[in-house]
């Protein structure tokens, strides 16, 4: 069969219906291929991969109502972790073991000399002393996390509400790793992995065994209300709690703050603070 026979075969085929055997030309030779064959040499079909099986994630209810937390928020109390303690006086009531309570009557007696030891310059002040600073925060409440920008160094703590279980290799930081759930309208928080500094400015020392556990809520339309538990076995001979409330101010707003531009307690070699330097 010649080129032009093939050629035309092909033509009426594509203008025909399927019935008729295809002639395809092998060298100068022909072969007819009909419906069947051409099926049977078709590849077989892959069977079609199944979806990979999602890992079930435990998470709790997702909740689509929160109380209203909105606004600027500013501590009430003195400057000491426990609010209790009248403002001007340096002592706190925590119940120290042997060991730390000899350090922070130390750090009593070298204030009153004039000559503190500073401990923390322009780095973060972490958890739990950020709790007791005199500079404001706001809270922000989404399904899956609560934020807690504090102006003060634009610290910024974020508690997981999503369900989430600890990390087994967590790093401890400033801020130390926090999850947390609803129980009405109480945000309860556990954090751990808090890297060893000092409670408030006083000296008070926590070591990197502390754990915080937090029941935040309001008490009314004005007040928000956050109870602490700290409890670190290598510090205290004892959990200890205390409860810091923060004020609303509905005019106000978080500024800027750059710590390296307001340095006016800077710590010296030996470890003095810009307060002793003054005097």
């Amino acid at each position: 069969m010649s080129q032009h026979t093939v050629a035309g075969a092909v033509r009426r085929k594509r203008k025909g219906a399927w019935g008729a055997a295809l002639v395809v030309a092998v060298g100068m030779g022909a072969v007819a291929v009909g419906p069947a064959a051409l099926a049977q040499a078709k590849p077989e079909a892959k069977p079609e991969a199944k979806p990979a099986a999602k890992k079930a994630v435990a998470k709790t209810a997702r909740r689509t109502q929160f109380p209203d937390w909105r606004g600027v928020w500013a501590h009430v109390g003195s400057l000491n972790f426990d609010p209790v303690t009248k403002s001007g006086e340096r002592q706190d009531n925590a119940p120290l073991n042997a060991e730390y309570k000899a350090k922070y009557e130390d750090y009593l007696k070298a204030r009153a000399a004039g000559k503190p030891k500073g401990d923390i310059g322009c780095l973060p002040e972490g958890v739990p002393r950020i709790m007791r600073s005199p500079y404001p925060m706001e809270v922000a409440i989404t399904a899956d996390e609560v934020w807690i920008p504090l102006e003060f160094k634009h610290e910024i703590r974020r508690v997981y509400t999503d369900g989430r279980k600890v990390p087994d290799d967590v790093d401890p930081t400033y801020e130390g790793y926090s999850t947390g759930h609803w129980e009405g309208d109480t945000l309860v928080i556990d954090t751990v992995a808090i890297k060893a500094g000092t409670i408030d400015s006083g000296g008070l020392e926590h070591s990197d065994a502390l754990t915080m556990h937090e029941r935040m809520r309001k008490v009314n339309k004005d007040t928000l209300e956050d109870q602490i538990t700290l409890t670190d076995p290598k510090v205290f001979t004892k959990p200890w709690t205390v409860t810091r409330q923060y004020a609303l101010h509905k005019d106000w707003e978080i500024k800027e703050f750059v710590c390296e531009e307001n340095d006016r307690n800077p710590i010296d070699a030996s470890g003095q603070t810009g307060v002793a330097l003054k005097k």
